[in-house]
């Protein structure tokens, strides 16, 4: 069907002629009417399903498509729609063909044109043209408009409704039937979901609701304090957390509400008299077993070492074995037996407390031997290369060490290093078998030789370590060594500084004039 921009109304009902189908889908849109998939809709259209005994009223005229409509440009695209829609009408078209043969038969039963009473005689003929054609809006009926509820006017082209529902709503019976979403007078507020289940006020399409209720449309009962974010809201009460309570579970609570034996104070409990515990479950043991057991149904089982009905008892391990008997705690054990229960064989002199006694015999301690681990003994008994005297060994020559294990080094090194396998391996400034001799620095550079720990370089050879090229002979402490080349003091010359310069005499070449002083380089 195509949309003119004519008012008008068409009524009728659709009867299904089979039990396949209830209902008949129609999608109004912008270009046609089709029956089917609801996916025109969504070009801005709406979606209406028909179901058998309701009627279809539309605001706009409709024009059936001729057959064969939409092949060129302009089409709808909702030619097999059309069609079935076009075949009920034509259905329709012969049925009432049918109705007016039966009104021209010789039964008669039928009024004539001009008749308006008698049996199914009650509408008179609509003769008279009405102005506009009552808008598409109305029915003529004697010349005159009868309009629509929500239209008024000679051609009922007014709308009743203020400011028409501004497009979100229909008209009817003056009244604005609002789309969803949509509410007010002339459907210009926004709605709220339920309207907010007259158990708030709506804002702008959102619920503001009144004291006692939450949710998006108040249809939700708040819960006090909002259950200060320990526990859920269901049905306007708090279901608190474990560990809260309270109408509003802001209380702290207690381990099984202290099982109802004693009272909950900032969520401990404090337990009647007989009782005892967290939650008050366990019933309580006399003198709280004096902190020396555990209290279980009521009666204390005692830590080991303590007894009686309130753990107050000192008592000995074992009961003594029956070999001793018990005192302030501690076994007093018969002759011939010992340990703390007085299980044990004892042994000769107690070990002398260098052992301990093992079935009557005595496991000495390392260091002692006997059979009261009374004597001395020395580690590995010496390894067999020395003698054991009062527990510390006496090694043979060449053999050292706690137990003489170890071969020793000359001199014990001279404590300048360390023996290792029989030789010295001397600390830093040392040298020698023994690390008795002071070492020289890199060994003299191997140009000189090592004395009392100080290099006698060999000719040509100077420095610490002989490492330096030397001057002849050394200069004789009258000048500087450089490279090899002696630079003299004041008042000597010569390659080794022994001469006096010209002019000058004496031991130190001191004496007479001599030139500003100089330095002469010479080969």
């Amino acid at each position: 069907m195509l949309v003119k921009q004519q008012l008008a109304e068409l009524r009728g009902q659709w009867i299904p002629r089979d039990n396949k189908q209830d209902s008949f889908k129609v999608v109004i849109s912008e270009g046609c009417v089709t029956q089917g998939d609801s996916s025109d809709a969504s070009e801005g259209g709406k979606e209406i399903d028909l179901t058998a005994g309701s009627s279809l009223v539309l605001t706009h005229k409709i024009k059936l498509v001729p057959s064969g409509f939409g092949s060129g440009s302009g089409s709808c695209g909702c030619e097999a729609d059309f069609a079935a829609l076009r075949e009920r009408l034509e259905r329709l078209e012969r049925e009432v063909s049918s109705l007016r043969e039966k009104c021209g038969g010789p039964e008669g039963g039928c009024c004539s044109p001009k008749e308006s009473k008698g049996a199914g005689c009650s509408i008179k003929t609509e003769t008279d043209e009405c102005p506009n054609e009552c808008s598409d809006q109305g029915r003529c009926v004697d010349g005159k408009c009868v309009c629509f509820p929500g239209f008024s006017g000679p051609d009922c082209s007014e709308s009743d409704c203020p400011g028409n529902c501004n497009d979100k709503g229909r008209c009817i019976n003056g009244q604005c039937v609002c789309d969803p979403g949509f509410t007010g007078p002339n459907c210009s507020e926004n709605a709220c979901p339920g309207n907010c289940n007259n158990q708030g006020q709506c804002v702008n399409g959102k619920c503001v609701c009144s004291e006692g209720f939450s949710g998006p449309s108040c249809s939700d009962q708040s819960c006090p304090g909002n259950c200060n974010n320990q526990g859920r809201c269901v049905n306007g009460q708090c279901l608190c957390n474990p560990g809260s309570t309270g109408p509003d579970c802001s209380q702290k609570a207690c381990p099984d509400n202290c099982s109802d034996r004693g009272r909950c104070v900032n969520g401990k409990c404090v337990c009647d008299s007989g009782f005892t515990g967290a939650s008050c479950s366990e019933e309580s043991c006399p003198g709280n077993c004096n902190n020396r057991g555990r209290c279980v149904n009521g009666e204390c089982v005692c830590d080991e070492g303590f007894g009686g009905p309130d753990c107050l008892e000192i008592t000995c391990p074992n009961d003594c074995t029956d070999r001793g008997k018990c005192v302030d705690g501690k076994c007093e054990c018969e002759s011939g037996f010992t340990g703390e229960d007085c299980s044990q064989v004892s042994c000769p002199g107690n070990c002398n407390s260098r052992g301990s006694c093992v079935n009557g015999e005595c496991v000495c301690d390392e260091g002692f031997g006997g059979p009261d681990c009374l004597e001395i003994t020395c580690p590995n008994d010496c390894t067999d290369r020395g003698k054991c005297v009062d527990g510390k060994c006496e090694c043979e020559s060449g053999f050292t060490g706690e137990d003489c294990s170890q071969v020793s080094c000359p001199g014990n090194c001279n404590s300048r290093g360390r023996c290792v396998n029989g030789q010295c391996v001397c600390d830093g400034g040392f040298t020698g078998s023994d690390c008795s001799e002071k070492a020289c620095p890199n060994n003299c550079s191997n140009r000189g030789k090592c004395v009392n720990g100080k290099c006698v370089c060999e000719v040509g050879f100077a420095g610490q370590d002989c490492g330096a090229k030397g001057c002849p002979a050394n200069c004789n402490s009258k000048g500087r060594c450089v490279k090899g080349t002696c630079v003299c003091r004041r008042g000597f010359k010569g390659p080794d500084c022994s001469e006096c310069e010209d002019g000058m005499t004496g031991p130190n070449c001191d004496t007479g004039e001599s030139e500003p002083m100089h330095f002469r380089i010479t080969n």
